[in-house]
């Protein structure tokens, strides 16, 4: 996998690649703001950190309603989306009962999604929310997080056609398929190889980086690049 890497690219994230911060919060008033139903108070008022999501993977207090909702609360998932998805909310729960539950390998697990998505067009969800499903849910947590700012991240590191294919600059395609996804995940832990002291889920973290006001250098460096 090294010498698909383009060298120029793989040094300059070498040489920035650090761990965002993520503003974590309690999914009360973001599930309020969606209008659904209120979550278990004992999980709704508990701040949504990676550890506290990927904990409840095997917490069996923890629904698997509650699982959904806090990992889309945590990825402050559009509200106008997470009202679309909440229609076929039954549906979407069972999904995260498979994934917790079924012994899914990632690209199983990214099969699952998709397929539901298949099934509701219209659901509100792409891959770069229903990849963060997979990763806190399964609780293999192996299957990282795809979104625009890791795939673009990829897309740029690795020489040749683009890994993900993205629909516009700024959305992953849902035509991805599963296969897609596991030399995505692939290239995640080769790429954590090459990051001293980096684990594949602190790689993905820094491959996001952080934008907005304090923009780091490695998402600069992407968007000038890629």
């Amino acid at each position: 996998m090294t010498d698909r890497f383009v060298l120029a690219h793989l040094k300059a994230f070498r040489a920035r690649a650090a761990i965002g911060a993520w503003t974590a919060q309690a999914p009360e008033a973001w599930a309020t703001s969606v209008g659904i139903p209120a979550l278990s108070p004992s999980f709704s008022s508990k701040t949504m950190t990676r550890a506290v999501l990927k904990s409840a993977s095997t917490d069996e207090s923890v629904s698997d309603r509650d699982l959904l909702w806090g990992v889309l609360a945590w990825g402050k998932m559009r509200r106008d989306a997470a009202r679309r998805l909440a229609k076929n909310e039954a549906a979407w729960t069972e999904v995260v009962n498979r994934l917790r539950n079924g012994g899914l390998t990632r690209a199983e697990s990214y099969r699952l999604c998709s397929d539901a998505v298949a099934r509701m067009p219209a659901g509100g969800i792409g891959p770069a929310y229903y990849t963060k499903l997979i990763f806190f849910a399964n609780p293999r947590h192996d299957g990282y997080i795809m979104d625009q700012w890791t795939s673009r991240s990829v897309n740029l590191l690795v020489s040749g056609d683009p890994v993900v294919r993205m629909r516009t600059k700024t959305h992953v395609d849902p035509r991805n398929d599963d296969l897609v996804f596991e030399t995505y995940c692939q290239i995640v832990e080769d790429l954590s190889g090459k990051l001293t002291g980096k684990t594949a889920e602190e790689t993905e973290q820094c491959l996001f980086s952080e934008g907005g006001r304090n923009r780091q250098p490695w998402r600069d460096y992407v968007m000038s690049h890629g």
